[in-house]
């Protein structure tokens, strides 16, 4: 959610950055090999803020800049969108889907040959980033058992996402502004680098990730509100909402691969998504806690992308009155969790809880 371009490279500035290259089965691949275009790999990303600089609660966005920031990540994001759009297409069907298991694969290793993203020249980009390379990272695992004859790429990718995963990992323990270093910038964090920890079983991967969860966790209020959100101003709802998309999610996923979460750590979850809900129905409750009446349009949304979480925190807590509540305006989809989260998480149920405080 953050930035403003001064510059983005690729290979010869912003004009080469709207080239595409075709993704292409390898040879032997069967089928029609009807592959999306992808985007000249982004290496070089700088810009500032979305926000005016004398924004203390940084929700007066600079319309400039904000534009600026949209058209530096465009190439980005559409990349995932794509990606994503296939690899739910071989979530549904892997089968009579390879082919295009194939292209999400070659379409990665593009930007893996590429060391894609590995140049992120302000801080606003530093913190821009994870959430995309958490995007690519969930699309990739859900296609990857399907390229075992690519294991070029896929030690290419692996090495890649690791990379990235790592230096994520640096600017968030030692170099992110101390807000940022804790809040759903952190979150959005916590999910990439744990799926890639998932993926390739790097317990220190997985450990920060599990680290960033409960560090968000605890730094809740009693009454379901995350205060660094909450400093949002007009915006505060929309940030504790987007805060919870990558945190429910990473906290699924943790549980899935079996490391589960603590008792006391689902019962926060719950607080702040119970609180959250009921702002959502009625956001006048934020403003006492947020000290600015929210810019938010109350009541769910028909497949509203950014209440895409609710899908895994239903698998996990088996929550019918939500499920009840959410059920006539599903699916619900983000690219950057997974895609169709209604379709990944339908008829599953996630035991997460492994006691204790």
């Amino acid at each position: 959610m953050t930035h403003y371009l001064t510059r983005m490279l690729s290979v010869a500035g912003f004009c080469a950055a709207s080239a595409v290259l075709l993704a292409q089965p390898a040879a032997g691949a069967s089928g029609s090999g009807d592959c999306f275009a992808v985007p000249r790999p982004v290496v070089s990303l700088s810009f500032g803020s979305r926000y005016e600089a004398n924004s203390k609660t940084r929700s007066d966005i600079d319309e400039s800049s904000n534009a600026k920031v949209d058209a530096a990540l465009k190439p980005v994001d559409q990349f995932i969108q794509d990606l994503t759009r296939y690899a739910n297409k071989v979530r549904q069907d892997p089968q009579k889907n390879h082919d295009l298991a194939v292209c999400v694969v070659k379409a990665i290793d593009t930007w893996a040959k590429a060391d894609a993203l590995s140049d992120m020249e302000t801080d606003n980009a530093k913190l821009a980033v994870p959430s995309r390379i958490g995007g690519i990272a969930i699309a990739y695992s859900q296609v990857v058992s399907e390229a075992t004859h690519y294991p070029n790429e896929r030690r290419r990718i692996a090495r890649w996402l690791r990379v990235r995963a790592y230096e994520t990992m640096a600017f968030f323990d030692y170099r992110a502004p101390p807000k940022a270093s804790r809040n759903n910038l952190r979150a959005w964090a916590g999910l990439a680098v744990g799926q890639i920890g998932v993926m390739q079983k790097n317990t220190k991967l997985v450990g920060w990730a599990l680290e960033t969860n409960r560090a968000m966790l605890a730094d809740a209020s009693t009454n379901g509100t995350l205060p660094l959100e909450m400093g949002r101003g007009k915006y505060a709802l929309h940030y504790q909402i987007h805060a919870l998309g990558p945190l429910t999610t990473s906290m699924a996923l943790m549980c899935e691969a079996g490391y589960g979460n603590r008792g006391a750590d689902m019962a926060k979850l719950a607080k702040i998504v119970k609180f959250t809900m009921k702002a959502v129905d009625n956001p006048s409750i934020v403003q006492p806690i947020a000290g600015k009446a929210q810019k938010f349009s109350k009541g769910i949304k028909a497949n509203d992308h950014s209440l895409a979480w609710v899908e895994p925190y239903i698998a996990m807590t088996n929550d019918r009155s939500l499920s009840k509540a959410v059920d006539g305006y599903r699916p619900f989809s983000n690219s950057k969790l997974g895609g169709n989260m209604t379709e990944a998480y339908a008829n599953r149920s996630i035991s997460c809880s492994t006691g204790g405080g």
